[in-house]
């Protein structure tokens, strides 16, 4: 079964390995500017617009993201316009139509229920002929005129003219060309669109533009061809190699209606983006800022940072040259990565076969099976082989179901959690080993319980990463759903495993236990495991509902600068240095709180595969997270070592 086991490991090592090569290579992030919010500050600080892109270009902004004019926005163009049909009539009525345009619309008959539409230009004319017959039935568009200014009158409502998209505008798409700026078009979905409408919906806005990535938007929050269209907008996007930008939500009610199933139809062209609301980004300082895009770089497989313009000065720079810097900063930041500001670069085709995981899959039938044999449950041979089919048939079974995923998942879980157990029980003869004779070795000892923990509990680790690395797990559009019990489910393992098994030393009697009376210390110690094992639970993930305090977030962003990649505090303050202390308690110690260390130990291992179950953390990333919670923790062990050998310098 040992055999069983390394088989499996190496499997899931390979994947690991093939993993962080796709990761590596898809190394370019696209720094990119929301056009709207940009127009907004320049014009209300009258910037010159050409000139603050010329500078925002050179600190290394990539792209621009150009919306699709909406109807309402037409009024504030400068070369349209457009006015109901009704506002019209009571003009006519009250004062007469003195423009001559406007004389001859009421020749041809202006009516309530209409709204007209008026182009300057001739671009601007040409993409209202283009776009009018996509968003409105043919029957409902009249051309009124067609030489400059062009007259188009829709049978439409205002406020429902007002939503409608109208396709990007042309001197804005010149701008971004003229400046070499990638163009990131920002289009809404209309749920009536088909196939025909969606391809020349895409084609009108990237043909003939430097355009990579969409980012799609709304009121409604829709992808494109959302809800029964969404196969071909993935076969228009695939068509044209147009990359899906998948916005970062942590709430699921943020998340674009649709968007996880063009993601799934378009794994190898989806990339991730991140983006602050302009709501926060007022609360925000512009080290926050940068430090929070540059977090996402680095650890969540961030793709594009897409940014609005910072309304604040920051360090007596001006309104513009703020905003320059923190572009300089963060393309600082991603070169200081490891990685290239550029068009996004998404995974390529990263593919696992169903017997590449059913072999990486075989470490969790051969670890549950080792971990029973080791608490004495007994089973042999014939029980191994059992547990070794019963694997390969659940996996060949979820591939020939088409569900493989739920499969892995659930296998994933089983190994994330018995590794961590085995590891407690390969450490058991250290936390029951007699005093060592000195500090320096009772620290070796410590290190060399942390060495055995760590490698074993890293196993369940390399199980998460073996059969749960795909494209869409990396990009966070499917997702490991085990994490929260990874987290809370070890401790109090390694509790029952402490308190019950003899292996540990502790041996308790239930009954005993539960005869006992509860004393007002053990009550309050209970309020406060619980109190902090919901903690725990609730400040898992990128962000939560319980926010940092102001030192824990300054410790972290001194960290972050000085380590790169911060560790965590369960594993380097909690989990490590208890694995290390446990062993150096004299007896009477040990009696008496060492349920508590086994609490803290299983809170730093189960961590340690906590960590890696975040797929969409670079796995560069998570390895240094590790090593770097390692040194820590082994520094502060060993601190705590001496500090308690020396306050309890006689034997007990």
């Amino acid at each position: 079964m040992l055999a069983v086991l390394i088989v499996g490991l190496l499997a899931c090592f390979e994947v690991g390995i093939r993993r962080e090569r796709h990761e590596h290579r898809a190394n370019r992030v696209e720094i990119v500017m929301d056009d709207q919010d940009f127009q907004s500050l320049a014009r209300s600080y009258a910037y010159d617009q050409r000139a603050f892109l010329i500078a925002l270009r050179r600190a290394g902004l990539t792209s621009l993201a150009v919306q699709e004019e909406l109807g309402g926005q037409v009024s504030s163009a400068p070369n349209a316009a457009f006015y109901a049909g009704t506002a019209l009539l009571d003009q006519a009525r009250l004062t007469g139509l003195h423009d001559p345009v406007f004389a001859k619309l009421a020749v041809h008959g202006i009516r309530n229920d209409e709204v007209y539409l008026v182009a300057y230009d001739a671009p601007t004319a040409a993409r209202y002929a283009r776009q009018l017959p996509l968003k409105f039935s043919r029957r409902a568009v009249r051309v009124l005129r067609a030489a400059l200014p062009a007259v188009y009158a829709i049978r439409t409502q205002p406020d429902y003219f007002g939503t409608v998209g109208l396709g990007m505008p042309g001197d804005r798409i010149a701008l971004a060309r003229e400046l070499g700026l990638a163009l990131v078009p920002r289009l809404q979905n209309d749920e009536r669109f088909a196939g025909p409408q969606i391809d020349a919906l895409l084609d009108d806005a990237v043909t003939g533009n430097h355009a990579h990535t969409v980012v799609f938007f709304g009121l409604r929050n829709q992808v494109l061809g959302y809800p029964d269209n969404i196969d071909a907008a993935a076969n228009a996007m695939r068509r044209l190699g147009l990359d899906f930008g998948t916005i970062e939500t942590y709430d699921p009610k943020q998340d674009q209606a649709g968007n996880e199933s063009l993601a799934k139809d378009l794994p190898y062209q989806t990339v991730r983006v991140q983006a602050i609301s302009k709501l926060e980004l007022d609360k925000l300082r512009p080290d926050e800022i940068v430090q929070r895009y540059d977090l996402g770089v680095r650890e969540r497989n961030v793709r594009v940072v897409y940014l609005r313009p910072f309304a604040h000065q920051w360090a007596g720079r001006s309104i513009e040259a703020t905003n320059v810097e923190l572009v300089k900063r963060i393309a600082d930041g991603v070169r200081a990565a490891g990685l290239r500001v550029g068009p996004a670069s998404p995974f390529d085709r990263f593919e696992t076969r169903w017997w590449e995981i059913a072999l990486a899959s075989l470490a969790v039938p051969a670890i549950v099976l080792l971990l029973l044999l080791e608490l004495g449950a007994g089973g042999g041979w014939v029980l191994g082989i059992a547990f070794v089919v019963a694997d390969v048939l659940l996996v060949a079974a979820g591939f020939a179901v088409h569900h493989d995923m739920a499969v892995r998942k659930l296998l994933a879980l089983i190994g994330a959690l018995a590794f961590p157990v085995a590891a407690f029980a390969a450490i058991a003869p250290g936390l029951r080993a007699p005093r060592a004779p000195s500090t320096g070795a009772a620290i070796l000892d410590g290190l060399r319980v942390l060495a055995i923990a760590l490698l074993v509990t890293l196993g369940g680790a390399l199980v998460v990463i073996g059969l749960l690395s795909t494209p869409l797990t990396m990009t966070e559009i499917d997702r490991f759903t085990g994490v929260k019990l990874v987290l809370i489910a070890p401790p109090l393992l390694f509790l029952l495993l402490y308190l019950f098994v003899p292996r540990w030393g502790a041996n308790a009697d239930p009954r005993r236990l539960a005869a006992a009376p509860v004393t007002v210390l053990q009550l309050i110690a209970g309020i406060v495991l619980l109190g902090a094992g919901y903690l725990v639970l609730v400040r898992s993930g990128n962000q939560s509902d319980i926010a940092p305090s102001s030192l824990e977030l300054a410790l972290r962003a001194h960290l972050t600068t000085l380590l790169q990649v911060r560790p965590r505090f369960k594993e380097f303050v909690v989990g490590f240095p208890a694995l290390m202390l446990a062993g150096a308690l004299v007896p009477s110690d040990r009696a008496r709180w060492g349920w508590l260390f086994a609490l803290a130990i299983g809170v730093g291992l189960g961590d340690v595969v906590d960590t890696f179950s975040h797929l969409h953390t670079a796995l560069a990333a998570s390895v240094l997270r590790l090593i770097n919670g390692a040194v820590l923790g082994a520094i502060i062990g060993a601190i705590a070592i001496a500090a308690y050998r020396r306050w309890r310098p006689v034997r007990t």
